[in-house]
């Protein structure tokens, strides 16, 4: 008897370990999708033309033709989705979960089909605090409110998109807000440079990115909000002249948003603002404004504004949806650097573009876990020269309609 009590003993320990292991949860969840997409015009696009921007500017032929004046087809089942949740552990008297979720679109072009790390984090949970690190949504890609589009471009370039390393705390504010506080750095959405998009530029700078959101809940369903953020960036190390350089280039950005629910009815609201915003996906960087005595390059931001509203459906197993957006080129805060050859140095998605705007309908038909949705929306981009100010003049418009087909599974 004594044998079997010092035995029970020595396995208390282990025998306990393994009922807190037996306690934590893990789900697998996901989707698997399938797309069928035309667009009556080349577009600027990503990932199989699935991420659509806007339509390609005029190119004409030796005839005067317009070479972009052309449809295309799209197939893809890249964005389907896996999705490992874990929950039920605690550290530090917080209760924990974790996750880690990857899909098949890939860190760029050349990469698609690949499976990516899309999130991976944990989360400890207070009573009234919260703490999370690893890769998450942008604090500046709203998560309870963003375009409920069914291209996967997210409202794009209307709209952030974005996911970072971070680490965030968040204070929740009674029971009707809270306040966050992150910071970040760069990962698959990078800032672009002398040498085309890269990290480098933003781990060079050796300085996190900041950020700050504010919600608050006036009604049941009504909520208002706020974003801002400072980035910094360091393009160069060398400069033209072979010397070492420690020029910085700092931006900042915010928006502000509101979201309505009913139980019929959704109805997400928007407007962006910021400078450098190439990161996120919309239009406008950064480019050369002076080359001093020693070769080292100073540099000035290009402005972006947007806004965007999508409202929809949410009862029944019919939904229909309405998209709208619009983003303006608002130029640099100082003069663009020119030489013999043009700018020195002009680092900008849509550098002559003036402004963009979309909209178009959407049809979701549910049966259990799956979905039949199709979708139309009309992209218009108005191209012109691109001044010394950053903005752009003499612009004409161009535009595509895209017609969607989308299958969904989700389990």
């Amino acid at each position: 008897m004594k044998k079997i009590v010092l035995l029970f003993l020595a396995l208390a320990p282990i025998l306990g370990l393994a009922q807190k292991k037996e306690e934590i949860k893990v789900k697998l969840s996901g989707f698997v999708s399938a797309e069928a997409i035309v667009d009556t015009r080349k577009t600027i696009n990503s990932r199989e033309g699935d991420v659509l921007l806007y339509p390609a500017s005029k190119l004409s032929d030796i005839n005067g033709a317009d070479l972009n004046d052309r449809s295309q087809l799209y197939m893809t089942s890249i964005h389907s989705r896996l999705n490992v949740g874990i929950s039920g552990f605690e550290a530090f008297g917080a209760q924990g979960s974790a996750c880690i979720q990857g899909d098949f679109v890939g860190t760029s072009n050349d990469k698609v089909g690949l499976f990516r790390l899309r999130h991976a984090f944990v989360k400890l949970n207070w009573e009234k605090d919260e703490l999370l690190v690893g890769k998450y949504w942008h604090p500046m890609f709203v998560t309870s409110c963003y375009p409920n589009v069914l291209h996967w471009g997210g409202g794009l370039p209307f709209n952030v998109l974005g996911r970072a390393p971070q680490f965030r705390y968040t204070r929740k504010l009674s029971k009707k807000g809270y306040a966050m506080l992150a910071v970040l750095s760069e990962m698959d959405f990078k800032s672009t440079g002398p040498e085309g998009a890269n990290v480098k530029y933003a781990q060079q700078a050796s300085i996190p990115e900041f950020s700050a959101q504010l919600k608050y809940d006036l009604a049941k369903g009504f909520s208002l909000g706020a974003t801002a953020g400072y980035k910094f960036l360091k393009p160069m190390l060398v400069n033209e002249m072979g010397a070492k350089t420690d020029e910085l280039l700092s931006s900042y950005q915010m928006n502000a948003w509101m979201s309505l629910k009913t139980d019929k009815i959704a109805w997400n609201l928007q407007t962006i603002y910021g400078q450098n915003m190439y990161n996120f996906v919309m239009i406008g960087g950064y480019g050369v404004k002076q080359v001093k005595a020693n070769g080292d390059y100073e540099y000035t931001n290009i402005k972006t504004t947007s806004v965007w509203s999508d409202v929809y459906t949410t009862k029944g197993n019919v939904h229909y949806g309405l998209f709208a957006g619009y983003t303006k080129n608002l130029g640099a805060d100082d003069d663009l650097a020119k030489d013999t050859d043009g700018f020195v140095g002009l680092y900008s998605r849509g550098a002559d573009i003036d402004y963009v705007y979309q909209f178009g309908p959407r049809v979701e038909i549910y049966s259990g876990s799956f979905m039949i949705g199709t979708q139309v929306l009309y992209t218009a981009a108005a191209y012109g020269e691109t001044q010394v100010n950053g903005t752009v003049d003499h612009a004409h418009e161009v535009g595509s309609t895209r017609f969607q087909l989308h299958f969904k599974y989700t389990f």
